[in-house]
């Protein structure tokens, strides 16, 4: 009995394995994310740590992590630079034309509903994005295109994503301590709705991680 219960197979011990990888990979994402610009390098870093290693159960997490943030650091910075730009631009359309609905105007609630259901795209494409990087050798252009295409044609899986995405600042903003495990959590998720795609396209691909995918 004894010996069942401290296996190191154990699911119990598993589970416990898992969630503290999910913790480092958390607070290295918080750390590395700080500078603002290396946000979108530490995102493809945690997804591909979770999904290789905590899901998948490649071993020495940490290192993946490093070595994706790394290797990766170049494009991801462009592409949050562009992309944080476009949504800070739409996040403050949005905030503004609810606050002309609060004064009053008779259509702005109308054009508020329809901006925030445009909202799902451009963001839903950010949550596409940098896991498309952790798996895909891309130029900036073409992520950034390719994240919009699988956004919209996978609309489901995509609506997912966003719905993840919108629980977790949810609950961040709310209790705050959730930051130093739900990114680790939400990645999971994410590897979930995204691994299945992304194993179609590897199929197709002698060597997926050197080519370049337009």
């Amino acid at each position: 009995m004894f010996g069942s219960i401290f296996n190191p197979e154990n699911h119990f011990w598993q589970m416990l394995d898992h969630l503290a990888d999910l913790l480092i990979l958390s607070l290295l994402w918080l750390f590395f994310s700080l500078p603002v610009v290396t946000m979108g390098a530490a995102a493809t870093a945690l997804y591909d740590a979770v999904a290789r290693c905590v899901r998948g159960r490649e071993p020495m997490p940490l290192r993946r992590f490093w070595q994706t943030f790394r290797r990766e650091l170049p494009c991801a910075a462009l592409v949050t630079l562009v992309w944080g730009a476009l949504l800070l631009l739409l996040a403050n359309a949005v905030v503004m034309i609810g606050a002309a609905a609060a004064a009053g105007n008779a259509a702005a609630p109308f054009v508020l509903f329809f901006c925030l259901v445009l909202l799902i795209l451009p963001v839903g494409a950010a949550c596409w994005m940098f896991p498309l990087l952790s798996r895909f050798t891309f130029r900036p252009v073409d992520l950034m295109l390719t994240s919009l295409r699988l956004a919209l044609g996978r609309l489901p899986r995509t609506l997912g994503l966003v719905l993840i995405l919108a629980v977790s600042i949810f609950l961040i903003r709310l209790l705050l301590f959730p930051v130093i495990l739900l990114p680790g959590i939400a990645a999971w998720l994410f590897a979930a709705l995204l691994e299945p795609v992304f194993h179609q396209y590897q199929d197709s691909l002698q060597n997926p991680t050197e080519e370049t995918v337009d």
